[in-house]
């Protein structure tokens, strides 16, 4: 038995580039389809909350196309994330509904995700037998699941005001102060966020509405953060030391004219997916997928999925965990030395590179860089990470990705 699991395609984002919905990233992922008996989509296949419905389907037209070519008369699993966790929502909703009306349920079978969803699945890829599960998946002794529950774990890195909205919300969610201990906590912290998102991203004008919102808070920010410039300017000069290999170990950069010219290309590739009237920035800025930011160390990462694992008891009887979310790929780590439990995280296929400055883009390209994916196979000890776009990576000689269509 041999699975492939991939996450976070990010399919209609207007919050980066969707890599597969381009020829050239799906070459790249082809060959690791041969021989899958089983692919598990370990969520946010569509983007939901920053992107039209319709744009994202369509944006997954190529993707579909593959796996119903590759994986024909095989499997597919489906779960869903937090920016499509609207297919979670709906089906909640339509159980009462359905009890109202005195009808059963769409789903019918008691299984999670809506039925339309289901069938969409099954139109798209004849041929395939699909399965929809939530919040989890075992595919023989590995667990698997989407990993948003970590949120309200995260350190909280954001502005005050980001920190401050992320309390509120919890406050709201779970009618008090206390940590989410059970799956009613995570979801009611994960609906009242993402069902208000989705609002916002289906209304008319909605994603260019968000766009306007984001880059006025990020005018907002750079005004706050200049009250602080003091402070900054030491930052800078112990980066810059750094840089240099004074003090702590140096960072491994990119040449600056690499660093300048990927701001280029973003800033123009903005320009042109821009609405009439609209303004793309001169330096790119993308919102976080999570709480952690995408250049934040990775350990942050799993010391806020650990205390998920430990409420919702996902450790007992397994020792192996893949999840997604954070878009930073990882393979074989544990959150403490005493943790029996090891990680695996699928990384992402979305490219959304911190350009706040040049050592922010190191270590995007270092903790989050995409094109990754994690290999089940019962005839393996442990899962096993594949980086296909590894060759492209600047911090290891490759040129970074080549510019989009």
């Amino acid at each position: 038995m041999r699975a492939l699991v991939i996450s976070d395609t990010h399919f209609g984002a207007w919050t980066g580039r969707d890599l597969l919905r381009e020829e050239f990233f799906l070459e790249r992922l082809a060959p690791a389809l041969d021989g899958v008996d089983e692919l598990i989509f370990l969520g946010d296949l569509f983007d939901f909350l920053f992107g039209a419905v319709d744009e994202a389907v369509d944006a997954a037209d190529g993707l579909l196309r593959l796996i119903a070519e590759k994986l024909a008369g095989k499997r597919l699993v489906f779960l869903a994330g937090n920016h499509g966790h609207h297919l979670v929502h709906r089906d909640e909703e339509d159980r009462p509904e359905a009890r109202l009306a005195a009808r059963p349920p769409s789903t019918g079978n008691g299984t999670p995700g809506p039925a339309f969803f289901r069938e969409f699945l099954q139109r798209r890829l004849p041929g395939l037998e699909v399965e929809i599960a939530y919040p989890t998946y075992r595919c023989g002794a590995v667990l698997c699941t989407h990993g948003h529950y970590l949120d309200p774990h995260a350190r909280l890195t954001g502005s005050r005001g980001d920190r401050l909205l992320t309390h509120t919300l919890w406050a709201i969610a779970a009618g008090g102060p206390e940590q989410p201990t059970c799956i009613e906590d995570y979801e009611s912290i994960t609906t009242l966020l993402t069902e208000w998102l989705y609002i916002a991203a289906q209304m008319p004008h909605g994603t260019h509405a968000q766009q306007n919102v984001f880059r006025a808070a990020q005018r907002a920010g750079r005004v706050g953060s200049a009250l602080s410039a003091p402070t900054r300017g030491a930052k800078r000069l112990i980066a810059e030391l750094r840089d240099r290999g004074v003090g702590e170990a140096a960072e491994v950069l990119p040449s600056e004219e690499h660093f300048d010219a990927v701001v280029r290309e973003e800033a123009a590739r903005q320009a042109r997916e821009q609405p009439a009237g609209g303004v793309a920035p001169a330096r790119p800025l993308y919102p976080e997928p999570t709480v952690i930011a995408r250049s934040d160390p990775s350990e942050h990462a799993l010391e806020a999925f650990a205390p998920v694992v430990a409420h919702l008891g996902w450790g007992q009887g397994v020792e192996q965990i893949v999840f997604a979310h954070t878009h930073q790929p990882l393979a074989c780590v544990r959150a403490s030395r005493d943790s029996r439990v090891r990680y695996w995280n699928t990384g992402c296929w979305i490219y959304e590179p911190d350009l706040s400055s040049r050592q922010a883009y190191a270590r995007y390209l270092r903790y989050a860089w995409p094109g990754t994916a994690v290999v089940i196979d019962s005839d393996e000890s442990e899962p096993r990470l594949l980086e296909l776009l590894a060759d492209l990576n600047p911090l290891a000689g490759g040129p970074g990705l080549p510019p989009a269509p």
